[in-house]
């Protein structure tokens, strides 16, 4: 089992780091110790909606990851950071001037996007002690997915792991934390002990749709499962089960992808299965009722399983109307027509990205797919019905990147560095050191700022000159 992740501690934040841009050498203010979140004195009611919100995980229900609202970006300038009660494996959300942050201590915050002052915080539950199961890397669970807002009635929906271990989701009232209701998740034959719910919520057709996977080591019986809530939190779930095998995870960070007319896109990952096609390893897309309506799956998909190469280690993208990119951890990228994904090796075409084990969430802004690679970010430039890789990034180890203000920015959780790219290039516009942060985690941007989760720190930058 892997330890805790690393914390930096307040009093090593405390010294006077001094951070250099990589573009042109400038100076920027050292990175400040955190603290609690002090309370705001600014009545929420005075907060005024951003043009470019982001309430869901990568801003748009088709993840492209796209801040469409900021100016382009010039000079990074740290602006505050608190700390929180738990590691924050959650991407950030913003809305109507609100950072909302999820924590594994089962708590959720909402924070005053300028300033960072707390309006607002809500403990769902104790959370659970996970660190006595066989398997697993995350010692305390509790919300781990990206929650989703419903902008048009202001709910916020977030799934919390709870002792003795089961799922529920719950709706809380965005402008106060009120609960507004709960909700038990049902996983049918498997050992809840044993799932994980890593991707984010997505909002579809009056549900909030939510996968599952297994814990990191694939031990005891999980399967993979999206399962649609109602989103007023009455009736009955409707659910999509990968595989009848054991495993199957749908585990990406991004959750579902939503298309437009409502469908969805998931990927899932390796089963036990040896002999006949199962499910496992396949681009799957779903009705809004979550009924199976095509799969693409690759020829090796058996060496996949075998040796937990999971082509689900990253969403699926939607690229232009009709074009589906996705790649896994075996670094092969497959382009896929959308009205029929092709099956069992019915790619439109694949080639290997050079050496790029993926696990994260992709960003898309045509005609580049912003890929997380082990050993940093690769450009996939889509030219039709192929596609080539344009530009590599330096070398750390990628989280999973969104482009805003032009640029491509991106978390190296293990290295603890903020990187931001050219777009076109890959060329280095800045880096900041920032400290060490959860797995393939994400940025979010909103009105020329970042917002980044940070082991259990939110910290907060402006990019706009």
């Amino acid at each position: 089992m892997r330890r805790p992740t690393p914390r930096w501690g307040v009093s090593l934040l405390s010294l006077a780091l001094v951070l250099v841009t990589a573009c042109g050498g400038q100076r920027s203010p050292a990175i400040s110790s955190a603290a609690q979140p002090r309370p705001c004195t600014t009545s929420t009611s005075t907060l005024a909606p951003a043009n470019d919100d982001w309430t869901t995980y990568h801003r748009s229900g088709d993840r492209d990851g796209v801040d469409v609202g900021s100016p382009p970006a010039g000079r990074l300038v740290q602006r505050w950071q608190v700390a929180l009660d738990g590691a924050v494996y959650a991407q950030p959300l913003v809305y109507r001037g609100l950072v909302v942050s999820a924590t594994e201590h089962n708590t959720v915050y909402a924070l005053e996007a300028a300033t960072g002052c707390l309006v607002w915080k809500k403990s769902l539950g104790p959370s659970f002690d996970a660190s006595r199961l066989q398997c697993g890397n995350i010692p305390e669970l509790g919300v781990t997915s990206t929650p989703v807002i419903d902008p048009s009635n202001g709910t916020l929906f977030v799934v919390s792991y709870q002792p003795p271990g089961r799922f529920q989701m719950v709706a809380l009232n965005v402008a106060n934390g009120a609960i507004r209701w709960r909700y038990p998740i049902d996983l049918p034959g498997s050992d809840p002990l044993y799932q994980l719910n890593r991707p984010a919520l997505a909002l579809d057709a009056g549900r909030v749709d939510v996968a599952f996977g297994g814990r990191a080591g694939d031990c005891g019986n999980y399967h993979g499962f999206v399962v649609g809530v109602p989103e007023s939190g009455s009736g009955p779930q409707v659910l999509f089960q990968a595989s009848p095998q054991r495993g199957g995870a749908i585990w990406a960070p991004s959750g579902p992808v939503v298309l437009p007319n409502g469908d969805l896109l998931v990927t899932t990952s390796n089963t036990d299965e040896r002999s006949s096609f199962d499910g496992s390893d396949a681009v799957v897309r779903l009705s809004p009722s979550l009924q199976r309506l095509d799969l693409f799956a690759p020829s090796n998909w058996v060496q996949l399983n075998d040796l937990d190469l999971d082509l689900g280690s990253v969403n699926p993208t939607l690229v232009g109307d009709d074009r589906v990119f996705q790649v896994g951890k075996e670094g092969i990228g497959y382009l896929l027509d959308l009205n029929h994904l092709g099956g069992v090796g019915g790619q439109l075409f694949s080639a290997s990205l050079g050496g790029c084990y993926a696990i994260g969430a992709t960003a898309y802004r045509a005609p580049y797919v912003y890929v997380p690679c082990d050993h940093g970010v690769k450009a996939v430039e889509i030219q039709g019905s192929s596609f080539r890789v344009a530009w590599q990034g330096p070398n750390f180890r990628a989280g999973s990147p969104i482009v805003a203000g032009g640029l491509v920015w991106d978390i190296d959780f293990d290295g603890g560095r903020l990187w931001a790219l050219n777009a076109k290039t890959g060329a280095v516009e800045h880096q900041v050191k920032i400290g060490t942060a959860e797995h393939f985690v994400a940025p979010s941007a909103s009105a020329g700022r970042l917002y980044l989760p940070v082991g259990s720190r939110l910290m907060a930058f402006s990019f706009a000159s």
